[in-house]
C-alpha cells in the first residue's frame, strides 16, 4: 500500500501541512487518545462479567458502567477533535496547492499552454486536487488511528493469550500481499481515470465555447457521441477501480474470518478446560471482533490513497515544469522603443519549417510599422518574440540596443501594451477590465481612457456605468464594444510600445473612424507595431514590412511599396483584406 514511490509522494504532500504543525500535533494527540480507548472496551468486559455479573461485587457493579461511559465520552471527544483538526489542516493544504498551481500556470512558457489542452489543465485543479485532499484529510488519520487501535488490541490479545494471538497473526503476510497487489492495480486505473477526466473537461469546454458552431453546422449528434465516448471511457476506468476496491475488502475479511474461526474454536476448547475465565473469553473474542473494523478501514482507505497518489503525480508533474526563463536583470531607466531583430531564426515545437529564418529588421523608435503578409508569414511570431512569449533558437532581439533577454521579464512587458483581434475580457466590472492589473488608478483616469477609445459613449448609458459587470468573455457587450474596452486598456497603460493585432476588425465603419482618430493620438511618441489584415488601415504607417514564409521581402511606405509593384502591390490589388 505504501511503497517507496508512494511514500515519496506522500512526504512531499505533507510539506503542505508542515506550517500547521501545532494543529497537526493536536490531531495526533486526539488520535492517540481515541485509539487508546479501543482496547479499554474489551479490557472492561472481563471485570464486568467476572466481578459484576458472576461475583456480584457491589463496587464493580457501580464502577464498571461508569468507566465504560467515561471511555465512550473520551473516545467521542477525541474523535471529534481529530476530525475537525485534520479537515482544517487538509483544506489549508488544498488552498496552498491550488494557489501554487494557479501561480504556476500563470508563469508557464507559452509552449506548455500550447501543448496542454485547457481541459486537462482545468482538470488538475478541479478534479486532481480534491483527490489529494481526501488523502490528506482521511488517509493519514485512518492509517495512524487504526494502526494504533490494532496495535492496542493486539497487545491486549497477547496479554490475554499469546498462543491464540500468534495463531491469528499467521494470516498477516497473505493479507499484506493482497493489499499490495490491489494497490498497484488501483494506481494504474486511477491514472487512467485522471486522463479521462481531463479529456471530459476538454469536451465540456469545447461544447460550451463552440455552442453556436455546433448548432449552425448541425453537429449536436456528433458532439454528443464524442462526449458519450469520453464519458464511457471514464466510467470504465472508474469501474476498474471500484472492482478492485470492492474485491479487496471482502478477500481480506474472508481471510480474517478464517483465522477468527480457528481462534474461536481453540478459545472455546480452552474455556471448556477452564483455562479461560468467562470474562477473559468474552474479552478476548470481543477484542478479536473489534480488529475487523480497523482492518476493513485500512484496506478500504487504500483506494483513496491510490487515487490521491495518482492525482499527486499529475499535480507535481505540472508544478515541476520549468517556468518562463527570466534570466534578465536589467531595468531600463528610459525606453524610447527601438526594436531590432538580428538574424533571428525561430520554429515552433514539432514543426520542421521555421516561422522566421535569419530574419533581420529594425523598428525605429516612436514610429508606426505595419506587418503584412499571408497567414503563416511570421507576423504574429514577431509579436510573440518581442513579448518573450517564445524564445528564438538563433539570433537576438534588442530594445534600445539592449538584448531583451538581458532585461528583467516583468519590466520588459511593462513597456508593452497589446490589443488583440481576439479580445480577452474578464468577468468583472468595466472599470476593472480597463484598469486591468492595476489598483492605483483613479476613476478619472479610467474615464479619460474610455473617452479616448470612444468607449465612454456606451458606458455612460449603462445603468451601473463603469461598475457594470461584462459577463464571461464580455458576453454582455458587442464585438465592437469589447474591442473599444481593450483599446481603452491600452490607452490607460500608456506604454512606450504598442502592439495591435488588427484592433479595429470588429468595429462598424463609424466606430472604426472614431478609433482611427483615437489611434492617431495614441501613436504619438510611441513605437506602434500593427499586425495588419485590412490594408486600408495601415496606409498611414511610417513603414510597412512585407513578410513571406518567415522572410522580410519588402520594406517601405505605402506609396513606395505600390510603386515597386511587388508582393505588397499584388496583395493590395487583390482586395482590402488578406488572410492573416
Amino acid at each position: 500500500m505504501l511503497d517507496k514511490h508512494t511514500l515519496t509522494l506522500y512526504k512531499r504532500l505533507l510539506t503542505y501541512i508542515k506550517p500547521y504543525w501545532k494543529v497537526v500535533s493536536v490531531t495526533l494527540i486526539a488520535l492517540a487518545l481515541a485509539a487508546a480507548m479501543e482496547p479499554m472496551m474489551p479490557a472492561l468486559l472481563k471485570p464486568l462479567v467476572d466481578d459484576s455479573l458472576i461475583a456480584k461485587d457491589p463496587q464493580a457493579i457501580t464502577t464498571i458502567p461508569l468507566l465504560i461511559m467515561l471511555v465512550f465520552v473520551i473516545k467521542g471527544l477525541a474523535e471529534y477533535a481529530s476530525k475537525v483538526a485534520s479537515e482544517w489542516v487538509a483544506h489549508k493544504a488544498i488552498l496552498a496547492i491550488r494557489a501554487e498551481m494557479f501561480a504556476k500556470m500563470n508563469n508557464l512558457p507559452q509552449q506548455v499552454h500550447h501543448d496542454y489542452t485547457t481541459g486537462k489543465l482545468l482538470s488538475k485543479i478541479t478534479y486532481d486536487v480534491p483527490q489529494v485532499g481526501a488523502s490528506l484529510s482521511q488517509a493519514w488519520i485512518i492509517i495512524i488511528r487504526d494502526t494504533l487501535i490494532i496495535i492496542g488490541l493486539v497487545g491486549f490479545l497477547l496479554y490475554t493469550s499469546w498462543q491464540l494471538t500468534l495463531l491469528m497473526l499467521i494470516i498477516g503476510p497473505v493479507i499484506a500481499f493482497i493489499i499490495d497487489r490491489a494497490s498497484r492495480l488501483m494506481r494504474q486505473s486511477s491514472k487512467s481515470m485522471q486522463n479521462s477526466m481531463g479529456e471530459l473537461t476538454q469536451r465540456l469546454e469545447e461544447g460550451l465555447n463552440g455552442h453556436k458552431e455546433i448548432k449552425i453546422y448541425g453537429a449536436e449528434h456528433y458532439e454528443q457521441a464524442r462526449f458519450h465516448n469520453t464519458a464511457e471511457t471514464l466510467r470504465k476506468h472508474t469501474m476498474d477501480v471500484v472492482k478492485v476496491s470492492a474485491a479487496n475488502v471482502p478477500m481480506v475479511q474472508m481471510l480474517a474470518a478464517i483465522a477468527l474461526a480457528g481462534v474461536l474454536y481453540a478459545a472455546s476448547v480452552m474455556s471448556a478446560q477452564d483455562l479461560f475465565t468467562p470474562g477473559e473469553f468474552i474479552a478476548f473474542i470481543t477484542a478479536m471482533a473489534m480488529i475487523f473494523e480497523p482492518i476493513r478501514r485500512l484496506t478500504n482507505i487504500n483506494a483513496t490513497i491510490q487515487k490521491g497518489m495518482a492525482a499527486a503525480e499529475s499535480i507535481f508533474e505540472l508544478l515541476d515544469l520549468d517556468e518562463e526563463p527570466n534570466t534578465g536583470h536589467k531595468v531600463l531607466t528610459e525606453v524610447n522603443g527601438q526594436i531590432e531583430f538580428k538574424e533571428v531564426t525561430f520554429h515552433y515545437a514539432g514543426s520542421d519549417t521555421p516561422a522566421l529564418a535569419s530574419f533581420s529588421l529594425t523598428l525605429p523608435a516612436k514610429q508606426t510599422i505595419a506587418l503584412v503578409g499571408q497567414s503563416g508569414s511570421g507576423k504574429s511570431t514577431l509579436a510573440n518574440l518581442i513579448t518573450r512569449f517564445y524564445q528564438p533558437q538563433k539570433g537576438q532581439i534588442f530594445l534600445d540596443g539592449t538584448p531583451i533577454n538581458d532585461i528583467e521579464l516583468h519590466h520588459l512587458r511593462d513597456q508593452i501594451a497589446y490589443v488583440s483581434q481576439n479580445v480577452v475580457l474578464f468577468n468583472d466590472t468595466l472599470a476593472a477590465n480597463i484598469a486591468y492589473g492595476r489598483d492605483d488608478v483613479s476613476e478619472a483616469d479610467i474615464i479619460a481612457a474610455a473617452k479616448a477609445a470612444h468607449a465612454w459613449e456606451f458606458i455612460e448609458k449603462l445603468p451601473e456605468g463603469l461598475q457594470s459587470v461584462v459577463g464571461d468573455q464580455g458576453a454582455s457587450l458587442s464585438g465592437g464594444q469589447r474591442q473599444r474596452i481593450a483599446i481603452a486598456r491600452a490607452f490607460l497603460k500608456n506604454a512606450p510600445i504598442l502592439i495591435m493585432d488588427e484592433a479595429t476588425s470588429a468595429l462598424d465603419n463609424q466606430s472604426e473612424q472614431m478609433i482611427q482618430k483615437a489611434m492617431e493620438t495614441l501613436r504619438k511618441d510611441r513605437t506602434v507595431i500593427i499586425i495588419a489584415h485590412r490594408l486600408s488601415t495601415i496606409e498611414n504607417a511610417d513603414q510597412i514590412a512585407v513578410l513571406d514564409h518567415g522572410h522580410l521581402v519588402e520594406l517601405g511606405s505605402h506609396q513606395a511599396l505600390l510603386q515597386q509593384n511587388g508582393l505588397y502591390a499584388n496583395l493590395y490589388q487583390q482586395g482590402d483584406s488578406i488572410n492573416g
